[in-house]
């Protein structure tokens, strides 16, 4: 890593919101169950256009279908994440 490299940062949160000129991206970590029921917090907020936004959807889908393929099975998400999303392994993938 170069000294001008920015620090690796974990996530396992994710809140999406669309404007006519931008697409927020607000990454969160959750806490630690023994810290209490605190709400997650922030670790990175991402601004961008909608253009970039969509071309970055585009090549992650293609990196994540092409990592599927080298390994020969399919990510799993369990399917109670995928309900509560209101996304489908099939239709949304």
């Amino acid at each position: 890593m170069q000294p001008e490299d920015p620090e690796p940062v974990y996530s396992d949160g994710l809140s999406v919101g669309c404007a006519p000129f931008t697409v927020a991206l607000m990454f969160t970590i959750s806490n630690s169950p023994n810290r209490g029921n605190l709400p997650p917090r922030s670790v990175a907020d991402i601004r961008m256009s909608p253009e970039h936004a969509k071309v970055m959807a585009i090549i992650l889908r293609k990196q994540l279908k092409d990592f599927e393929a080298q390994m020969g099975r399919p990510i799993q998400v369990h399917p109670g994440v995928m309900q509560s999303l209101g996304i489908s392994p099939t239709e949304d993938w």
